[in-house]
Formats: structure tokens, sequence, C-alpha cells
């Protein structure tokens, strides 16, 4: 009887620990990982020169020289260090640190990992996509883009071809603080150094309202512009010209247009468009989200290679920012 007493006693203790110990090992697990099952902890995979990993814990600075460096991969531009503009914490060493002060809250709540049906660069890549940062890349025009803008903001011409052109993923803080994706197309030519103004510019939690593309307006300059948006290729003239525009060759870009309006004088009277934002030709006037000289923005445009249209004698176009580069 003893001999099967002490049977019964060890199944049911077995029946008792085994569930419990499961239980257990679950919360675990659970605990391990964020809201799309990515692991939470600090650790990383380094691997020997035999290629045998070996699980060693990582500070927070060389977690993040780790991130910069993985994401560099066969994508990244020869000769170009990403995100060279961060250092080991992660930091901009070159944006505005009191327009990034005066925003910190909004910036630490919406810097947070964009769900999984948001990440943009997880879809098919183009084989020559370059990344020049996470949620940074520019890649030649897929099918799927050529089909968008076909007939819309692109009409076939002598002056630039579908090849000439880049599609631009960014992020950037919309003017409720939160992060968004933006699309642009532009020239080739620029699409460096725009990918490098737009990283500035979110480091620095410079606030911008949209970046759509153009054809989401049926390519029509005065609705993009009336719903502030920052747009840039379409190939059009300069209103009420036969000139060709800067937005045609895909080497302009107007940065939140409703706050920074363009001001012309056909037949010698003044007039301020998008309609509706008269008020914002007083550049004195305090406003959020106006353009200024040796501003951020302003700094950053002119640092590479732009010039603005701000800054023109006889008309003023202060949403406008264009490169020329010799043929």
């Amino acid at each position: 009887m003893s001999h099967s007493r002490l049977l019964f006693s060890i199944f049911l203790a077995a029946c008792i620990l085994l569930p419990l110990s499961f239980f257990l090992y679950r919360q675990s697990y659970n605990n391990s990982q964020d809201d799309w099952g990515n692991p939470t902890d600090t650790t990383a995979t380094a691997t020997s020169d035999e290629g045998k990993g070996n699980t060693q814990p990582m500070n927070e600075s060389d977690a993040a020289l780790s991130q910069s460096s993985n994401l560099a991969g066969s994508d990244s531009l020869s000769g170009i260090e990403i995100c060279r503009d961060q250092n080991a914490n992660g930091n901009s060493d070159t944006r505005s640190d009191e327009y990034s002060d005066a925003h910190a809250d909004t910036r630490a709540d919406s810097q947070k990992q964009l769900p999984p049906e948001e990440r943009r660069e997880e879809m098919t890549a183009h084989p020559d996509r370059v990344t020049y940062c996470e949620g940074f890349f520019f890649e030649p025009l897929t099918d799927e883009i050529i089909n968008r803008i076909q007939g819309v903001s692109y009409h076939e011409n002598p002056d630039i071809t579908y090849d000439d052109l880049r599609y631009l993923n960014v992020l950037y803080y919309d003017f409720t603080g939160q992060t968004q994706i933006g699309e642009i197309i532009c020239n080739r030519q620029i699409a460096q150094d725009l990918l490098e103004i737009f990283k500035t510019l979110y480091d620095a939690s410079y606030q911008i309202e949209k970046i759509k593309l153009i054809d989401e307006y049926a390519a029509d300059d005065d609705l993009s512009c009336a719903d502030n948006n920052t747009s840039c290729f379409n190939y059009r003239t300069v209103a009420g010209s036969e000139t060709l525009s800067k937005h045609a060759l895909g080497m302009a870009i107007d940065i939140n247009p409703f706050y920074n309006p363009y001001i012309t004088y056909p037949d010698g009277k003044k007039r301020i468009s998008p309609a509706g934002s008269e008020k914002y030709e007083d550049r004195e006037g305090g406003y959020d989200h106006m353009i200024l000289k040796d501003d951020l923005c302003y700094r950053l445009f002119i640092e590479h290679g732009f010039t603005w249209g701000g800054e023109w004698k006889s008309i003023k176009d202060y949403q406008h920012f264009q490169k020329v580069i010799a043929p």
C-alpha cells in the first residue's frame, strides 16, 4: 500500500507542477516581446570568425551603433555612412536644439515603432533602392508608381523621363506631433539631398502637415497648396506663363505652402496664393510653420545648394526651394 501511495503522490505532484511551470514560462515569454512580437531585450548576436553566434549584452551606445551598421546593408550608398548625422546616442549633431527642445514632449510620444502595416519600406523593394536610414530611402520608379502618375503629374515630354525621377519615402512629424510616412517624387540629382534634409528635419521634430504625391490632387497645384501639402515633381508650367516650372523637372519642392504663400503682381495687382493664406504675407507676424531666413529649414536647403523663393526680388515664393545643376 505504501508503494501505491508513493506513486499516487508523485502523479498528483506532476499534475500540479507541470501546468504551473508552463504558465510561468508563457508569462516570461510574453513579457520579453513588444506588441508586434519583437524582442525587447538589449542583447544582440555577435558572430565570431568561424561564423558562430554568441549572445552578448550590449549597452545603449553599442546598440545604437549596431542598429546603424545593420541599416547600411547592400542598399546603402557607396562612401556614405548611414545616418552620418547621428552620434552614438542617436541624436542629430546638426539639428536645431532650440526647436527640438521646444517639441521634446510630442517627439517622445510619437517616436514609437510603427506597426507592421505602416512600414512601407517592408514592402517589396526595387533592386536599386538606396536606404539612407530606417524610414528614409529612394529608388527608381516602379511600375506601380508609374501607373499612379502617368497622365496625371507626368505626361510624355522631351524634357524628362521616368528614368530621371526617383521615388522617396520619408518620415515626418505632422501638426499634432505624430510620425507620418511621406511620399515624394523628385529628380534623381537631388534625391540624396532631400533624404538628408528631411532626415534632419525629422530629428529636429520639425512639423510638416502633409507630404503626398500631387497626383492625389489630380496634379492641381492650387488644390495641393490649399491643403498645405508639401510636394515636388509635377510636369507643369509656371502659373500664368508658358515657362516650364522647376517642378516639371523634379528640381523644386514646396514646403508647408499654405503658411508660406506665393506672391505675384500680374498686371500690377498683388496676388497671394493659395487663397486664404493672405495673412501669412506678414513674415514678422510670429505665426507657426512659416519658413524664415536662417531658420532650420532654410539653412538645410541652402547648405545643400538650393535657392529660396523668399529671397527673390520681383516676386516672393516663401514655400519654394529649387536647385539648378549645370548639365
